[in-house]
């Protein structure tokens, strides 16, 4: 976890002050009857947010205090649509939007939507003239890159195979840019 946790500040550190960037964190049954949890609000990088100082002082601690939940199974497919419909909703006109899925393995919750009904769910919801390109980062040996690419695809993203935690830098910031590249809207 030590490993993922130093990844995902490098690659919080490429970002520009303007990039807009939140957090969720998801295992089964985490918030009540919600797979998911919103940590850091969606925000740009460089606003001032409260106390904590500015978004991306709040995702760093956020990312320095994640830990795995104790008894807590993945919850994939219900945050993966919860996520997604977030994202789409909040669609920034001429910048690049997309989601990024992080998980170490294949959904776990039983009462959860089913791959196939979040496929259908999420090629519904993307869109050509207002892309989101989703991203799914499958973590470890459990992950399954085969899933990760099956829901990315749906929404004209990508899913990428990571075994080494210490690359995952590197691979969000690659899909991103191969996303960018495909999509129609402008980076930040």
């Amino acid at each position: 976890m030590d490993v993922t946790k130093a990844s995902l500040l490098q690659a919080l550190a490429t970002f520009t002050q303007e990039d807009e960037i939140g957090l969720w964190k998801f295992s089964t049954k985490l918030d009540g009857d919600k797979d998911y949890k919103v940590l850091v609000p969606t925000d740009r990088l460089g606003d001032s947010t409260d106390a904590a100082g500015t978004q991306r002082e709040r995702l760093s601690a956020a990312f320095g205090g994640l830990e795995p939940v104790p008894g807590g199974a993945t919850g994939l497919y219900d945050t993966t649509l919860a996520a997604y419909k977030a994202a789409t909703s909040s669609y920034a006109e001429g910048k690049f939007n997309a989601l990024v899925v992080l998980t170490d393995g294949v959904n776990q919750d039983p009462g959860s939507i089913s791959r196939g009904a979040l496929v259908s769910e999420l090629e519904k919801l993307s869109s050509p003239e207002r892309p989101v390109p989703l991203i799914v980062i499958a973590v470890g040996p459990d992950a399954d890159r085969a899933e990760a690419e099956q829901l990315a695809e749906a929404t004209g993203g990508s899913g990428q195979q990571v075994n080494d935690p210490a690359q995952i830098h590197t691979v969000i910031l690659k899909a991103i840019v191969a996303a960018g590249a495909q999509g129609g809207s402008a980076a930040d």
